[in-house]
């Protein structure tokens, strides 16, 4: 049965990279109605198609990349699209969400979601332009980071306005918790953070999925639609939150945060600190902050972004103010701002970095980590040098940064010596 609900297009492209073929597959009515949403589709797909009990590096393991019934339509801040699959740092279910404009690209080529199955024998990646699919040769991309990536690929196929969401070296390299990134170029990526999908997506040899879509997204009433989101958008803008971060970006919730006690301190040891007033977002308006954007049809526009020295593109948001930030005991926005830009070009998770990081500097600092395991590096509370060279052995996967690219759970089982008590995880994701 062909669905006939306005909002999805109807289908889902299935990729098998194993076998280096593709089907279409229509979207069953029942399955739209009882796991309504991109996240309630892509559970369905998963749980139907995998074994639970498999290695998630394993080419049985499905990639889900799913939009939703809302995605790309007059709703605002409705650009978003989910990456689903079992997570190599959890080892169970694992989930990110991104914004940006690939997700309604993808539905604008006429698909709902794309699901990757297998693994290529040699580094690929997917392009779609509308009906046409390929899966070409990555191997001149292959250790590229991710905006290097994106503009070669933009380059290749002579369209600067495709877009693309891709892994870095990261991904590549398994670090566990490796991310996907989207909209890298100019102004810095949106980012699928969480739970390792990037090292799944690095497991299956599979770089990129580049997207160009010259369809339309339905709407079943558009002009009711319309007034009720004029209705809407008065009292959106008038949340509290939403005033800040239009202002100062998620950076101005530091602020509120820190009051109530939300700020990681010290491997999440400490309660107060200094530091703090150097990292809220007004202070960071005044020195790193060069202007900001929106994804799209978002009002709010929290999108801050930096270009000062070498380093133009995200600027910090909360999660990584916090994580390598106070967390680390790092009050300078200027070293903060380079992590990030590291940490997106090596397509990395800044959370779980940064708390990985702060238990393995608390493990040192109580002697339970040694030079010996660390390859004579001395690791430091507030080191933003320390933090750039980490960031750049978690990336290639050398040296201790083997051990912090498996994330606390997995590092603090390989050292052991009681080092599992500082691991600040909930079933192997950092909090």
């Amino acid at each position: 049965m062909v669905l006939e609900l306005k909002g999805y297009c109807g289908k889902v492209l299935y990729i098998d990279l194993t076998k280096e073929k593709y089907e279409i597959k229509e979207l069953k009515e029942d399955d739209v109605i009882n796991f309504i949403g991109g996240i309630g589709l892509a559970t369905k797909i998963i749980c139907d198609e995998i074994d639970p009990r498999i290695d998630p590096y394993s080419p049985e393991n499905v990639l889900v990349f799913m939009t939703g019934p809302l995605t790309g339509t007059l709703v605002p801040c409705t650009g978003r699209f989910v990456v689903a699959a079992k997570s190599p740092l959890t080892l169970g279910w694992g989930e990110s969400h991104s914004s940006g404009y690939w997700g309604i690209e993808l539905k604008k080529a006429g698909y709902d979601g794309v699901v990757v199955k297998g693994k290529a024998k040699d580094p690929v990646y997917i392009y779609i332009n509308d009906d046409k699919v390929e899966i070409k040769d990555a191997s001149k991309l292959w250790g590229k980071t991710t905006d290097e990536t994106e503009i070669l690929i933009r380059k290749e196929l002579n369209d600067e306005n495709i877009r693309i969401v891709c892994i870095g070296p990261a991904g590549e390299n398994l670090v566990r918790y490796a991310c996907i990134t989207t909209d890298i170029t100019p102004h810095g990526p949106r980012i699928a953070g969480r739970t390792g999908m990037g090292a799944v997506m690095g497991s299956k040899n599979l770089k990129a999925i580049a997207v160009r879509g010259t369809g339309k997204i339905t709407m079943a009433q558009p002009d009711s639609l319309r007034k009720l989101i004029r209705r809407l958008l008065a009292y959106i803008m008038s949340a509290p939150s939403v005033q800040i971060q239009a202002a100062y970006g998620t950076a101005g919730e530091v602020r509120v945060f820190y009051e109530y006690g939300d700020m990681p301190i010290k491997n999440f040891s400490l309660g107060e600190w200094k530091g703090i007033e150097k990292l809220k977002g007004e202070y960071l308006a005044k020195t790193i902050i060069k202007g900001h954007r929106a994804c799209y049809n978002c009002p709010v526009g929290c999108w801050r972004y930096v270009d000062f020295d070498n380093v133009k593109g995200r600027a910090p948001e909360y999660e990584a103010i916090a994580s390598l930030g106070s967390n680390l005991l790092i009050d300078d926005p200027y070293i903060i701002a380079r992590a990030v830009n590291l940490c997106n070009k090596y397509g990395i998770d800044v959370i779980s970095l940064g708390v990985t990081i702060s238990w393995a500097i608390e493990c040192y600092e109580k002697g339970i980590i040694t030079k010996e395991d660390t390859g004579g590096i001395e690791l430091r509370w507030g080191d933003g040098e320390l933090l750039l060279k980490l960031i750049e052995l978690v990336g290639k996967k050398e040296g201790f940064g083997k051990i912090l690219a498996e994330g606390t759970r997995l590092a603090s089982q390989k050292i052991g010596r009681g080092s599992e008590k500082y691991a600040m995880h909930v079933k192997g994701l950092e909090v």
